[in-house]
């Protein structure tokens, strides 16, 4: 008889004690446990951007709460993209004629720099929709002005362009002209004021920002025609980059339709004036 409730109390106790573990199993840390080794964390993406941040109000530098900071509407556009694409967003400064090879050898996966999507240049990436359209300033010196009404004026005369730029082609188109090409804009700003180029040709809210921060340099009366399709700029992928580029052109649509873009084009001339 004893033996009997013996056997009997330990079978009891083997019921409760695998109910209890069943119950442990289901409760709600053991479910967030399980949920969570079946689900790890996503990592966030990187989006690299490379730029040529020398020429506001695209983009360019500032000291901002004490730190040395890339800013312009090139780079809020890009912070745009970066935020739809749940990516952390990386800039790399380089000189402008470094940019498309950059692209090519992988080191940046996309270019926001002013850049222009001529015929040449499709060659060898691809571009988005064009998110923004401008003219061609030519910066003289002040004391020079009066001497450059007319493109013809600057016929055999020493112009500086930025290396790998769509002025530089158009400077070459100039009878006669001197070129002088260099990777910075600042560096054609030396030139200028140093006598050594008489001119400078660049993209006119370039333009018009030098002008403003150095008082003894002015845009010209100088007008270059463009075909419309050189008048505007746009971002570049890698070729073949069609699920990237798609993503770009979705937040340059978004941008466009409620008007962003051109209140980063004021917030950003507003930052190089303070």
């Amino acid at each position: 008889m004893k033996k009997k409730l013996s056997l009997l109390l330990i079978t009891v106790m083997v019921v409760l004690t695998a109910c209890g573990q069943s119950k442990d199993a289901n409760s709600p840390s053991a479910t967030a446990n399980n949920a969570a080794s079946e689900s790890p964390a996503v990592e966030k993406t990187t989006l690299i951007l490379g730029t040529s941040a020398d020429y506001a109000p695209f983009e360019f530098h500032k000291t901002i709460d004490g730190k040395d900071t890339i800013i312009g509407f090139d780079i809020e556009i890009a912070k745009e993209i970066a935020k739809d694409m749940n990516a952390e967003l990386e800039i790399q400064d380089m000189d402008f004629d470094g940019l498309l090879l950059a692209l090519d050898t992988g080191k940046v996966d996309m270019v926001i720099s002013g850049l222009t999507p001529t015929e040449e240049r499709k060659k060898n990436v691809d571009f988005s929709e064009i998110y923004y359209l401008t003219d061609q300033g030519v910066l003289v010196s002040k004391d020079a002005a009066e001497q450059f009404k007319t493109l013809d004026d600057l016929k055999g005369k020493k112009i500086g362009i930025q290396k790998g730029s769509i002025q530089e082609g158009i400077a070459q188109e100039i009878a006669d002209a001197k070129l002088t090409a260099l990777g910075k804009i600042p560096e054609l700003v030396m030139e200028l004021k140093s006598g050594r180029v008489d001119a400078i040709i660049l993209e006119k809210p370039v333009a018009d920002q030098y002008a403003v921060a150095q008082t003894d340099i002015v845009v010209s009366e100088v007008k270059i025609e463009q075909p419309e399709e050189e008048a505007g700029v746009s971002i570049a992928v890698k070729k073949g980059e069609q699920e990237l580029l798609n993503k770009i052109d979705g937040t340059i649509a978004r941008l466009k339709s409620s008007g962003a873009i051109d209140q980063f084009v004021v917030e950003a001339n507003e930052l190089v004036g303070e």
